[in-house]
């Protein structure tokens, strides 16, 4: 038992009737998970206990909250995407979810100990990541906080990664059909949800759809390739601030070996306007399955940790490959004298000899093969049975060679869509001040004295913005840039009155001293000069 869990109350109870807590398995931010028994079912589940700061004395919408959130995951069954089992609160007001139990590694752990990956290996499991979020995607649900501390690969002996996105707490409805406005409302909260490494500038804004997970993607491949994420800062501020208005570095910058598709295609996932992302999971997913092919590569779970070049070759060139051979021979018997009918003819006899040199074409080439010889032997029947009608009662045999087989077809990447421009959206400032009464001026032109609504049209996705100036007597002149995305934006500016000017006072005039008379100035005066 870890030191974590020594006095910890809840080891060793039975929540709500039926999960027998065994042992903590971790710690986060939102609660504790341990190691628990399901009964009656003794299934063995991963039980999240969130933190008693969470409950509905302090905080009167969380209870609502909780209970949407964990309703929305539960309905995420893909392979990928780890399972809900139960929710609920017990009677002593302790919420918790029961999830599917599962024993691996986090990608962040994983990450921590080997480095930077293969990029097929990075993609494999990009790919499995993808098709979980696919899923909650088509369901109206954004996950918002994907990291690779919630991404488990599981140990299961296939050789290859398996994972299991993990901790749809975040998660928010992004469907107008699925949540109210009340609802959704209470999924947001009016906080700021995600980890700053991976948060798309959008989100930084507090708006969200499904772009913003392939935004987090794109960080996530980007880490598992370069071995760190695009952005780094002291502060999660710095970090957010770059995401909104720096440049990624360009991932081939920092893996010079990495093929130009590949590149292109994570550096698309990390665009700053969602439009000019990938606009869906199955784009992605295409996507990533021509950068495979252009390199030769035929799928994405074989193990990549085997060797450098993971994948089945979708097909080998000539100069590389061991020469092959597929012999076939028909040899038809000798036609008895008097045989007119087929009936009386001796069937033609097949041997074929298949000989191979060289490396393994794999499971695939076999087939390929097979089919091609069986082929031949359909041929060689025929040809065995006309010259069997022409011969006389020598046997006759055919030898075949089977022709090389026809090049791999390679489908071209699909030409992007162009990109439709946004309609335009109104913003409406509702411009005040406090006092109200001031002027307010735009670009050196008085457009309203407060309080006013002033319109401005935006057609691109960032947000309309405006710089006002206002000037009142008596206070000080005043600038604020204001911004929107939509609807109407309030703009109340507190002005600053001006300090009085000093109040002059009475002038102080010093008093002159009257002239000095000559007796004081001239030793030698006297009043009466005949004394």
């Amino acid at each position: 038992m870890s030191e974590a869990g020594v006095d910890d109350p809840l080891l060793g109870k039975v929540l709500s009737g039926r999960f027998q807590i065994v042992e903590p398995l971790g710690v986060g931010g939102m609660g504790r998970v341990y190691k628990a028994i399901q009964q009656p079912l003794d299934r063995v589940v991963a039980l999240k206990v969130l933190n008693p700061r969470y409950d509905g004395t302090k905080d009167p919408g969380f209870e609502r909250r909780f209970f949407l959130e964990a309703s929305m995951t539960a309905k995420l069954k893909h392979p990928n995407t780890i399972t809900v089992h139960d929710y609920g609160r017990t009677d002593e007001g302790i919420y918790f979810i029961a999830m599917e139990y599962l024993e691996g590694e986090t990608l962040q752990q994983v990450l921590a100990r080997e480095g930077p990956m293969p990029w097929q290996r990075a993609l494999a499991v990009a790919a499995q990541v993808a098709r979980s979020l696919r899923e909650a995607h088509k369901l109206g649900l954004v996950h918002r906080d994907l990291k690779p501390a919630n991404v488990m690969l599981l140990s299961e002996g296939t050789g290859g990664d398996v994972v299991k996105v993990l901790d749809f707490g975040l998660v928010k409805a992004f469907a107008s059909d699925l949540m109210s406005k009340s609802d959704t409302e209470l999924t947001q909260a009016g906080v700021l949800l995600g980890s700053p490494l991976y948060m798309a500038p959008e989100q930084a804004k507090a708006e969200t759809d499904q772009r913003t997970d392939i935004y987090a993607l794109g960080v996530l491949t980007f880490q598992c390739i370069a071995g760190r994420p695009p952005f780094q800062g002291r502060e999660s501020i710095d970090i957010i601030v770059k995401h909104v208005k720096e440049k990624p570095p360009e991932l081939s910058s920092l893996k010079p070996e990495l093929p130009p598709e590949v590149n292109a295609l994570v550096m698309k996932c990390l665009e700053k306007a969602p439009a000019s992302r990938f606009q869906t999971m199955d784009e992605l997913l295409e996507a990533m399955r021509v950068a495979m092919s252009g390199q030769g590569m035929s799928g994405f779970f074989v193990d990549p940790r085997t060797s450098s070049n993971p994948f089945v070759p979708s097909h080998t060139s000539q100069a590389n490959r061991a020469p092959s051979s597929a012999r076939m021979r028909v040899v038809s018997p000798a036609v008895p004298e008097g045989s007119a009918t087929r009936a009386d003819r001796p069937e033609p006899s097949l041997e074929v000899e298949i000989t191979e040199s060289g490396t393994h074409p794999g499971k695939a080439s076999q087939k390929k093969l097979l089919f091609g010889v069986l082929g031949l032997a359909a041929l060689g029947l025929l040809v065995g049975g006309a010259v069997a009608l022409s011969s006389a009662s020598k046997p006759t045999t055919t030898t075949l060679e089977p022709k090389p087989p026809a090049p791999p077809v390679v489908t071209p990447p699909k030409p992007e869509a162009p990109t439709e421009k946004p309609a335009p959206v109104e913003v409406t400032f509702a411009v005040d001040s406090e006092p109200s009464g001031a002027t307010v001026s735009r670009d050196g032109v008085v457009v309203g004295t407060t309080p006013f609504s002033l319109s401005v049209t935006r057609t691109a996705d960032t947000a309309a913005s405006v710089e006002l100036v206002f000037a009142l007597d008596g206070y000080l002149g005043t600038t604020l840039v204001a911004q929107g995305l939509g609807g109407t934006v309030p703009v109340r500016p507190t002005l600053t009155k001006k300090k009085p000017a000093p109040t002059p006072g009475p002038v102080r005039v010093k008093p002159t001293k009257p002239p000095k008379s000559p007796k004081e100035t001239d030793p030698g005066y006297k009043d009466d000069p005949y004394q």
